[in-house]
């Protein structure tokens, strides 16, 4: 895989705050291992900037995730843990990506670099609309 534009938490919910209201959809590339310390960060992160609380997904939990963030009391930032390959969640996700897109959220996708790979290729229209792919690095790792 290519490298990626470096990214920490502060600087992506930065760009989110900027952006608020227009749709976005950032691929985060991260090592399994920092995963959830970087989940623990977007959420205070988003906490912080966007006074707002950062509601977390897993793929494994798919059915529960709308998706839809448009509706009033709905956050407008949400972010899924694409922790394991899943052609199901492949297909959601490409056939569906307009119909996200209308919803004017921001959306964060969270994987490896092994799945984003794959999902990359798996699902074109996704692709084509993703805002940004980017390396996430947990603050204390350096940060950037």
């Amino acid at each position: 895989m290519i490298d990626f534009a470096i990214i920490t938490s502060f600087r992506l919910v930065r760009r989110l705050a900027m952006g608020e209201g227009a749709t976005a959809m950032y691929l985060l590339i991260c090592p399994r291992e920092d995963q959830a310390e970087a989940e623990e960060e977007l959420k205070a992160e988003v906490e912080l900037q966007l006074g707002a609380p950062l509601p977390i997904y897993r793929s494994s939990e798919l059915l529960s995730w709308s998706g839809e963030t448009a509706s009033p009391g709905v956050p407008a930032v949400q972010l899924l843990n694409i922790e394991q390959w899943s052609l199901e969640l492949v297909a959601a996700l490409d056939t569906h990506v307009v119909r996200v897109e209308r919803n004017a959220a921001q959306l964060l996708f969270l994987t490896t670099d092994a799945i984003a790979e794959q999902l990359l290729v798996g699902a074109p229209n996704l692709r084509n609309r993703l805002t940004e792919i980017l390396q996430f690095i947990p603050e204390s790792d350096g940060g950037v």
